[in-house]
């Protein structure tokens, strides 16, 4: 929801500062949370994961841009996926609950991959999508790409 942008920017900030582990280099302030995760042009779905009143973690999901000019550009029926986990909570299960959601919204909405690009030296983000089913289909300087067919 809207009200959660705060907490999202927090959230994705902290992990920003940590590095390695997110290609956002520059740090969000609600507005950008709002047009890019809660409110996006292209958006599918963005899940919150809360304990009490603490957002744990964010997932979105987007159309992939039809007018992607840059390399690697993916078919328009396919969509991306941005997961955020507070670093405090990693491996309680928050990522794999923020998935089972984006996966049944991916499919209602007629997505036929789901693509996850990971920064090569983080090697959890790469664990974990390839323990919920994503497999790796293309490899760049930086980044390895998975796919995940809901």
């Amino acid at each position: 929801m809207l009200q959660d942008a705060g907490s999202m920017a927090r959230l994705i900030n902290e992990i920003i500062a940590i590095g390695g582990t997110t290609a956002h280099r520059r740090p969000f302030d609600e507005h950008r949370i709002r047009a890019e995760f809660i409110a996006a042009t292209r958006g599918i779905c963005c899940f919150v994961a809360v304990e009490k009143v603490q957002i744990l973690g964010f997932q979105a999901l987007e159309w992939c841009d039809p007018d992607w000019a840059g390399e690697d550009r993916l078919p328009a029926d396919w969509a991306v996926i941005g997961t955020y986990v507070a670093p405090k909570a990693h491996g309680r299960g928050i990522g794999r609950a923020l998935f089972r959601e984006t996966a049944a919204a991916a499919k209602m909405a007629g997505v036929r991959f789901i693509d996850a690009t990971i920064r090569k030296e983080n090697e959890g983000g790469q664990a974990f999508y390839g323990s919920i089913g994503f497999v790796d289909y293309r490899s760049g300087a930086e980044s390895i790409s998975k796919r995940f067919a809901p």
